[in-house]
């Protein structure tokens, strides 16, 4: 039985695909195909190939019911990371010579494979197609900026369509790509002598950019219209590679050409031009991060958060895939009950939670904390449970992790986490029908619910994680350190948790306003950043770049300036019985407490069980994002 939830490579599917599952998760999807250049960063599994695939030319004219030519930009895609941009052996370049030139030369030509390959597919308005002005094209522009970049050959072209227009012109860089890598391999002839380089040398600015602009003038192209040029994993890229990426997000040939370059949070590799200048924010481009941190329930209809869009993704899964009935699609209200209903929670769990409740409500007049009564019940109600389920740790491991808005919170935003978990839930209550027809209604059980989100905190942290570590030989280059950094990240997140559950389950189980006043806390801010040693920036580097930490910025103590702000991802919270529902309070880290943490995985330091401010609650307006 097809799994409606399963993961599939967003460059794999047709348009037809990707419009029936494709939500803008990202409220800032609006701002990316704007003109502009911008270096869009993220968590892995965040939907950033989505995000491009849904901004593809097929995809627009399927969802807007447009011809090629009424699109509202040209949207061109080039992937690093499937590419022989990466290969060790251009590494050779390094030491003979131009290794700039002859590298932007490669970079040339994967730009333009991709670019010419795409559009040999596009369905193209055959009535607005003149042979006459494709042939000026290959002359006057094309075969132009050819030979005044070093390549003697004339190109055959076939001008009989577009398609076969661009296929032609494919073939014609396919060759010079085999040509250009022959090259690379004779390098490894240790008795040549003769490093000469014969071939073209293609540019940024005196071949793709005179070349795109008269390409989008051609008849059925949308005249007029700026191109994005989205290039993807861009983190796969070498230095000297990135360096004349900053080159070409530093010329400005925007409205023209807009560069949007993806790469995973913590991997770009340089902000430096091949010239050895700073490309800088935002005098040259415009810097995102599209990492959610906030997952929280909309108090309207609106869709414009996580969780609302989340709610609309799986029921676009479920619809597809034949299980959810049909909904008035503009009825959030009515989508979201769906999907609950799917999802439900653990009614036993919720009716004691309710019980701590009417408990809180009934004590607020006299000892409430928060400026409402809601504040005080959104903040204890969760934790005052899990604190009365027993004193012994396994009692409290009955809690049960369960319920959409749950689902949704331990995702920390990640949308590929989300469909992870929510495909295996799906995956082990088909196998238990033993039947080839469709569960009917379909709904998740609690217990399935609670064990595999319990399995997947435990694969992120007991798995997942030390599969790193590989990546900590590139990250850490002091190698006299027994530990690797990836036990480092290990015990932090260990000692985030134990620190996190102990100040959660303060105070009496039996007085609903005793313990901390802020119990949730699930983030830690550096006391002195600027005495931060290189080993304890390696491990907070490392989780922010596998998505295990997110970073943002806080007040200092002082209130006279920012620090460092590390928020624990909430797919933890079944290894540590947290709760991971709304916003949380902080707590500030000596640096020396953070050292012993990362060796021994103990807690960060003892708690004062009295009323102090060491712990503060974080609220919406105290993040300033990098």
């Amino acid at each position: 039985m097809d799994n409606p939830f399963s993961i599939v490579s967003p460059e794999e599917l047709t348009a037809e695909q990707a419009d029936q599952l494709f939500v803008e998760v990202h409220s800032d999807y609006p701002e990316i195909i704007r003109q502009g250049n911008m270096l869009i960063t993220g968590a892995r599994g965040c939907g950033k190939s989505m995000l491009i695939r849904c901004s593809l030319p097929d995809f627009l004219m399927v969802r807007n019911h447009l011809t090629f030519s009424e699109l509202p930009y040209l949207a061109l895609n080039v992937s690093i990371k499937k590419t022989d941009l990466n290969i060790a052996d251009l590494q050779k370049l390094d030491n003979i010579h131009m290794p700039y030139l002859v590298n932007e030369h490669i970079m040339v030509l994967h730009v333009l494979l991709h670019t010419f390959l795409n559009l040999s597919k596009v369905s193209f308005e055959t009535e607005k197609f003149d042979r006459a002005a494709y042939e000026s094209f290959v002359i006057s522009t094309y075969q132009r900026y050819l030979t005044l970049s070093g390549c003697e050959e004339k190109v055959n072209v076939d001008c009989t369509s577009p398609n076969t227009f661009f296929l032609s012109l494919y073939e014609h860089l396919e060759n010079q790509s085999y040509n250009f890598f022959r090259y690379i391999a004779a390098l490894t002839d240790k008795d040549a002598i003769d490093y000469s380089y014969h071939m073209p040398l293609l540019s940024f600015t005196r071949f793709i950019v005179p070349v795109f602009k008269k390409m989008i003038e051609l008849p059925g192209f949308p005249n007029g219209k700026p191109i994005l040029l989205f290039i993807d994993d861009a983190d796969n890229l070498s230095e000297i590679q990135t360096r004349i990426l900053n080159a070409w997000i530093a010329s400005r040939t925007q409205p023209t050409i807009s560069l949007k370059v993806f790469a995973q949070i913590g991997l770009y590799k340089t902000y430096l031009t091949s010239a050895g200048v700073l490309v800088e924010s935002p005098h040259d481009y415009q810097e995102l991060n599209i990492s959610s941190k906030y997952t929280t329930k909309s108090n309207s209809d609106s869709t414009d958060n996580y969780y609302n869009k989340v709610i609309y993704v799986l029921y676009r899964r479920l619809k597809k895939a034949g299980y959810a009935p049909d909904i008035d699609y503009e009825n959030f209200n009515s989508v979201e009950e769906y999907i609950k209903s799917v999802f439900p929670t653990y009614e036993k769990q919720e009716e004691g939670i309710l019980q701590e409740i009417e408990l809180i409500k009934k004590e607020y007049s006299k000892r409430g904390r928060g400026y409402r009564e809601s504040d005080d019940i959104r903040r204890y109600a969760v934790p005052n449970y899990i604190r009365r389920l027993g004193g012994s740790s396994k009692s409290r491991s009955t809690y049960r992790y369960a319920g959409i808005e749950c689902i949704v919170h331990l995702s920390s935003g990640i949308i590929r986490y989300l469909l992870d978990s929510v495909a295996k839930m799906f995956d082990a209550t088909t196998k238990s029908t033993l039947s080839f027809e469709k569960v009917n209604p379909l709904v998740i059980e609690t217990d399935v619910q609670n064990t595999v989100l319990r399995a997947k905190a435990d694969f992120y942290l007991f798995k997942e994680l030390p599969k790193s570590n590989d990546i900590t030989n590139t990250l850490s280059s002091n190698l006299s350190i027994k530990q690797s950094t990836t036990e480092k990240l290990a015990n932090l997140i260990n000692a985030m948790g134990k620190t996190f559950q102990e100040i959660l389950l303060s105070g009496n189980p039996d007085d609903p306003f005793s313990g901390r006043s802020e119990r949730k806390v699930f983030s830690i801010a550096l006391s002195n950043p600027e005495n931060t040693s290189t080993e304890l920036k390696e491990v907070f580097r490392l989780g922010v770049r596998l998505g295990f930490l997110h970073e943002s910025f806080i007040g200092n103590k002082e209130g006279n300036g920012r620090t460092y702000l590390y928020i624990m991802n909430r797919c933890f919270s079944p290894i540590f019985t947290l709760d991971p529902s709304g916003f949380q309070g902080y707590l500030f880290m000596r640096n020396e407490d953070l050292e012993t943490a990362i060796h021994t995985g103990k807690k960060l330091r003892n708690i004062d069980t009295n009323e102090t401010d060491e712990i503060h609650q974080l609220s919406l307006f105290d993040f300033w994002e990098e």
